[in-house]
């Protein structure tokens, strides 16, 4: 009879009293009340821990520093928690010439701005540039006569981009340099080189086009240069040459470039 009951007293649960289970439940509520209190607090202090230094970095060349400067103003004396930096980002980005910004929190009272400039390849049109990453932007184009025009009608801009870097490449292989790339609304090729000759490609076959006129351009182009005003290589088996006119009076166009030589 003792052995039963000593068995029963082991296999009956101990219970546990209702004032420490109250204690172990509200344990957490007793560590997160000062973060809850002083997270109330500082939603109640106006601009806690403001921000007291911006400081900016990046290539100024085309960019106007003291504009950047005077658009990050406003944002001194905000708070360094709720300051937005997507607002900022977005403050910095209405300036043409800016192509990326990065902003840091800096603590416990500093941000930091890196602004990437744009960096200008060529000119799109009379009132908008090109950059290296294939970004069209308005600017005033007066400065930069020098680079090259890069325009398409119908295509998008990093495409033109390549088309020019592939045929720069082709045309700086015979010393000519391309100073201008357009494509029509059909898709049609035309550019220039720097000597002022113009040529235009059409739309297919392009490189075949190009290896063609690569291929005879040193010996049979090139000393007829000042002759010629345009070239046409829209055809499959050959090209049509246009001739100033200064070139054909008094001269028989088939004595200046025989019919082989096309």
């Amino acid at each position: 009879m003792a052995k039963s009951r000593r068995q029963a007293q082991r296999n009956t649960p101990v219970s546990t009293s209702p004032s420490f289970q109250w204690r172990k439940s509200y344990n957490w509520i007793f560590l997160l009340l000062p973060l809850i209190l002083a997270g109330a607090y500082l939603n109640q202090v106006e601009q806690p821990l403001p921000i007291r230094t911006i400081q900016l970095s990046g290539n100024f060349k085309n960019l106007d520093q003291q504009a950047v400067e005077m658009a990050l103003q406003p944002y001194l004396g905000q708070g360094f928690f709720s300051f937005d930096i997507r607002q900022v980002k977005q403050t910095l980005h209405d300036s043409a010439w800016i192509e990326s910004v990065s902003v840091r929190r800096v603590w416990p009272d500093k941000l930091r701005v890196i602004v990437r400039e744009k960096i200008a390849v060529a000119r799109w049109d009379a009132q908008h540039l090109l950059s290296d990453s294939a970004n069209v932007y308005r600017a005033n184009t007066d400065a930069f006569s020098h680079l090259p025009v890069v325009h398409a009608a119908n295509h998008p801009p990093a495409w033109v981009l390549r088309q020019f870097y592939r045929l720069e490449a082709r045309f700086h292989s015979v010393d000519e340099r391309l100073i201008a790339l357009r494509v029509d609304s059909r898709g049609a090729l035309d550019v220039e080189l720097i000597n002022g000759l113009k040529i235009k490609l059409g739309r297919r076959d392009i490189d075949h086009k190009i290896d063609r006129l690569v291929s005879i351009y040193q010996q049979q182009i090139l000393p007829r240069r000042e002759q010629i005003q345009r070239l046409d290589l829209r055809y499959s088996n050959g090209f049509a040459v246009a001739w100033k006119k200064e070139a054909l009076q008094g001269s028989d166009k088939a004595s200046i470039w025989s019919n082989g030589n096309v």
